[in-house]
């Protein structure tokens, strides 16, 4: 989550730095918006889960809607991470759970479904580990908790 609000202000950042160093752009920058920084995510995430499971251009439509919907409930939950991090973390994991069953159920070649499955075991793996190294730390539920959502592979 914290990777995705600091690549929505490097990219707000780098699209600021380079239209004031144009010296061809005559008009103003217009502001950047939620749902414009909304639709760069959702267009990133989709390209690379296209080259990922070599998508289709029906699938890769469908995708970016899944990531565009993926990207708003994220952007709606983020004043919980602070106020309630325990309603956060159960959001969160709804939306996880819920973009990684819109996916699997758009793949439709054996080989896109052996790349999803890898996928899932793999982040399982990575949880799974977090949650004994951080369990042996001796850390609190809620910071295991909140290390093993931010392990999300799609």
């Amino acid at each position: 989550m914290k990777n995705i609000i600091f690549l929505c202000l490097f990219t707000l950042v780098a699209a600021a730095g380079a239209g004031a160093q144009s010296p061809e752009a005559s008009a103003p920058a217009l502001p950047v918006t939620a749902a414009d920084t909304i639709r760069l995510l959702a267009r990133e995430h989709t390209e690379r889960l296209r080259e990922k499971y070599a998508l289709d251009a029906g699938q890769v439509n469908k995708m970016y809607l899944i990531q565009e919907r993926k990207q708003r409930n994220l952007a709606e939950i983020e004043p919980f991470k602070t106020a309630n991090p325990t309603l956060y973390r159960s959001k969160l994991n709804s939306i996880q759970q819920g973009t990684k069953a819109s996916i699997r159920r758009m793949l439709n070649t054996a080989a896109q479904q052996q790349i999803y499955q890898q996928t899932k075991v793999e982040q399982r793996r990575q949880r799974s580990a977090k949650q004994q190294e951080l369990t042996a730390q001796g850390a609190a539920k809620e910071t295991i908790e909140a290390a093993v959502l931010a392990i999300y592979i799609e």
